[in-house]
């Protein structure tokens, strides 16, 4: 399975939509359908646990502030989610770590994941804690300048660079699935869209199976116990000798 382009992903679209010279169907046409069945196709894949993309980023935080009311609110992080951030891409967190600003990487220390924020005193230094929820990252407090390192799996870019890669390996299931959406769009091309459907949901079924194989492959045995070799255990819960 070969790494495919946004250029490769176009031509074979054309190609299935039996429009190989995309005469019909633009290049200009068919990427934003490319970006979008792209997405979705990296949604399913994170469900499943494959094709996620690892991204870190160093973020200096400033000291926190205590509010009027005399509060020590959790730092949300929610800014830095916004486009040209460096949380831009996010999808989901994998670790964070910190030190104070300045400090060596040596500093670092690895801050602990939670569901719920412990409450801080005002003076706090660091960043003990983190928790992931409602779509954004809230930390605990520090009142001494930090900076944050924070390991995450991202989705790609937005695709419009026909040069840019597109799928690890998977770019024929993307391919396949931008041309069944055009064809519906197109009142289903005849009876090219039902075909391209077919073999997309028979794409995805053998990438699932697979899945299975390769993670069934990775069972782990005790020592000296073999496969189909249990001890068969009548209903007084004595083995048959």
């Amino acid at each position: 399975m070969a790494i495919l382009s946004v250029g490769d992903i176009v031509a074979r679209v054309g190609w299935l939509l039996d429009d190989p010279g995309n005469r019909r169907f633009s290049a200009d046409y068919i990427r934003p359908g490319i970006d979008q069945e792209n997405e979705a196709l990296e949604i399913t894949l994170e469900r499943l646990g494959i094709q996620q993309q690892e991204q870190i980023a160093i973020i200096n935080l400033p000291a926190a502030v205590v509010l009027s009311n005399g509060s020590n609110p959790p730092v949300d992080l929610a800014p830095y989610f916004a486009a040209g951030q460096p949380l831009q891409w996010f999808l989901r967190p994998k670790r964070i770590d910190w030190k104070v600003t300045g400090q060596p990487d040596t500093s670092y220390t690895q801050a602990d994941s939670v569901n719920e924020l412990d409450d801080v005193m005002v003076g706090n230094l660091g960043v003990q804690q983190y928790r992931w929820a409602q779509g954004s990252i809230q930390l605990t407090p520090s009142y001494t300048p930090v900076t944050i390192r924070v390991y995450f799996f991202a989705l790609a870019t937005d695709i419009y660079d026909d040069a840019q890669s597109v799928m690890r390996g998977l770019g024929y299931i993307l391919a396949t699935q931008v041309a069944a959406y055009i064809a519906a769009s197109n009142n289903n091309m005849g009876k090219l869209q039902a075909k391209l459907e077919k073999n997309l949901s028979r794409d995805k079924q053998n990438l699932c199976n697979l899945l299975v194989m390769q993670a069934q492959s990775q069972n782990i045995f005790p020592r000296g116990t073999k496969r189909g070799q249990a001890a068969q255990i009548s209903a007084g819960g004595t083995p048959y000798l």
